[in-house]
């Protein structure tokens, strides 16, 4: 458990966290920009002390910092990996050397082929010779991963870890994160602004405003709750997992089933039998009442209406149930009101296979 109680001000923003966090999981940090994430983080790292009023960081029953018993563990002793916005890679240093600064410093190195398997994973190993004026953005936020990954003994804290990396890389990333995370036994704490990011990674999440949190809780649980401001934000994401069972040559896009139903995404051949992610806009759903043929929409499952929130004077916003999965939908008023819309009614939950982002669990992608 990673328990923080810290109250700082740093001019007229006050940051006022008193938070009890699960050190078995991806903890996401999710706001707006200036609402306090990386602030956050660099309280765990034991940085900003002149702006502290009160300061109480407890990792796994171990105590960081206590500024009432005047405690501190040095941030270098707290076997902390940490990548932060501004990526900061030794420039005198070449890629190699820069991956194995934080990790030649540790007390309990990771077998060597984990190494390897980074590097690889991160698609960096064509780097290693290069220095950081020779990297692009996305490049160095790579190399800056790696350090962070392989420097990380407790712990791993990353700062918008992939805001400069390409699409082309971003599912790999996300799956070495998870990988680090289940195989490693590695806590992560990691913020951003992209809800594909927090639908792929997070299990745990926080959500800040103005320096204080004001949504905590399991991911599937907040991001599922209508009532709350998370779920209510129009860029809201859903996540349904499904299995691949074909791709189809002739146009383009992979077969896929979950239990009961058949779903149609990606244009990239994604690997037969491995396990994907959807994620699927919630306004990107459209409702009905019985399922239709002939249109272009070739992603339609039946579900049940388990709860809906008037959100606005024109919206509402839909939980439904999906084979034991919950996801959510804003339509209008209008067709709410028109559809006659009750809980534990059954509807048809449709959208487009082009509007679906699939990912895989694992590093399976065939690209073709």
């Amino acid at each position: 458990m990673l328990k923080i109680n810290s109250k700082c001000q740093f001019g007229n923003f006050n940051l006022d966290i008193n938070q009890s966090l699960p050190t078995n999981q991806i903890i996401g940090l999710f706001g707006a920009s200036g609402c306090g994430k990386s602030r956050f983080i660099r309280q765990i790292l034991g940085f900003d002390k002149e702006y502290q009023i009160k300061s109480l960081i407890d990792f796994n029953k171990q105590t960081w910092q206590c500024t009432d018993s005047k405690l501190e563990v040095l941030t270098e002793k707290r076997g902390i990996g940490y990548l932060p916005q501004s990526i900061d890679l030794f420039p005198q240093l070449n890629v190699k050397e820069n991956i194995l600064f934080g990790w030649n410093k540790r007390a309990n190195k990771p077998d060597i082929l984990m190494i390897d398997h980074v590097i690889q994973q991160l698609d960096i190993d064509d780097l290693l010779t290069r220095h950081p004026a020779e990297l692009s953005g996305g490049q160095a936020q790579r190399v800056a991963l790696a350090r962070a990954i392989l420097a990380a003994n407790n712990l791993l804290l990353l700062d918008e870890p992939l805001s400069a990396i390409g699409e082309d890389h971003k599912p790999q990333v996300m799956q070495l994160l998870k990988y680090i995370s289940s195989k490693c036994r590695l806590p992560i704490i990691f913020s951003s602004h992209s809800r594909i990011e927090h639908a792929f990674l997070t299990d745990y999440i926080l959500t800040f405003d103005n320096g204080r949190i004001i949504q905590s809780g399991k991911y599937q649980f907040v991001a599922n709750d209508i009532k709350a401001p998370f779920a209510q934000m129009p860029d809201a994401i859903n996540c349904i997992q499904a299995k691949v069972i074909d791709f189809e040559t002739e146009s383009s896009i992979n077969k896929l089933k979950t239990k009961d139903n058949t779903l149609w995404a990606g244009h990239k051949k994604l690997s037969e039998n491995s396990l994907v992610n959807l994620e699927i806009s919630a306004q990107d759903i459209s409702i009905s009442l019985s399922p239709i043929d002939k249109t272009s929409i070739l992603n339609c499952i039946a579900a049940e209406l388990v709860a809906f929130e008037e959100i606005s004077n024109h919206q509402f916003l839909l939980k439904l149930n999906f084979e034991g999965t919950c996801f959510i939908a804003f339509i209008t008023k209008k067709s709410f009101l028109e559809l006659n819309l009750v809980c534990n009614q059954k509807v048809f939950a449709m959208f487009k296979s082009v509007s679906v982002q699939p990912i895989a669990v694992e590093n399976n992608l065939e690209q073709r």
